[in-house]
This record gives structure tokens, sequence and C-alpha cells, in this order.
């Protein structure tokens, strides 16, 4: 398994990067050809303003956590996950945007809630499971 260097870009490191999240990170190599080291708030902040004006929330979501992931796989983006802010944490309402819904909007919106951490909770146990059955086929 070759090195992901600090050095690289996004496209020298995703073309040897063994994790299917790589598949994700073509837009990122298209439009930053700079080292994974000089990656910053700014410029996730920007693809995400940017992306979204291309594509769905979740597509941009994918690519940008695949990004991240790629950091940390490399040992970098620490001050990234301290001060990030997904854009969909930007847009969720205020308590007294919630209180002014009808009763069903409000239910609505907590039921969808609910399957989102559902969702996220069943990703997480995946995650593990895939990584414990990756370990044990090193």
């Amino acid at each position: 398994m070759a090195k992901i260097l600090k050095t690289m870009t996004v496209r020298e490191a995703a073309a040897i990067w063994e994790d299917p999240r790589r598949v994700h990170l073509q837009r990122w190599a298209e439009t930053f050809s700079i080292a994974l080291d000089e990656f910053h708030i700014g410029h996730i902040v920007t693809y995400e303003k940017n992306r979204l004006e291309e594509v769905r929330y979740s597509v941009m979501w994918t690519e940008v956590t695949s990004l991240r992931a790629l950091l940390k796989h490399a040992g970098l983006g620490q001050e990234i996950e301290l001060h990030y802010t997904s854009a969909l944490d930007k847009v969720k309402l205020t308590a007294d945007e919630m209180h002014s819904l009808t009763p069903r909007a409000r239910a609505y919106i907590e039921y969808l809630e609910q399957e989102v951490a559902g969702l996220n909770a069943a990703s997480e146990r995946m995650k593990a499971t895939l990584r414990k059955i990756n370990w044990g086929a090193e």
C-alpha cells in the first residue's frame, strides 16, 4: 500500500488511496490542484457554496466528507474538523422558527430528524463492521 503524502494533490492521493470514497474526489481534483496540507476551512466553505449551485446537497455532502476522510487518513485536517459546520447546520431552524410552525409541520421535521439519526447510527455500525472485516483481511 502506497503512503499518501501531505504534499500530494487530491488527484495524486485519490489515485493511490485504497478507500471506496476516492470515487467522490473527482470534482475536488478538478477544482483544486493544491497540496493536501494546504487545505483549510475556506476551501470547504467555497466548495460547498459553489457545488450546491450544481448538485443536490447529498452529492456535495458525500464529496466533502470524502475529502475530510482523505485528509484525516493523511494525518491532516484537524483545523478543518475543529471549525467545520456543514451547510445543512447553517440552515437549521431556530427554536423560535420551529415554534412558529404548525404542529403537523413540527412533527414531520422531528420525524425526519429521527430518521436521519437512525440512518447515521446504522451507517456508523456498518463502518465499524467494515473496519473489522478489513482489519481481519490485512
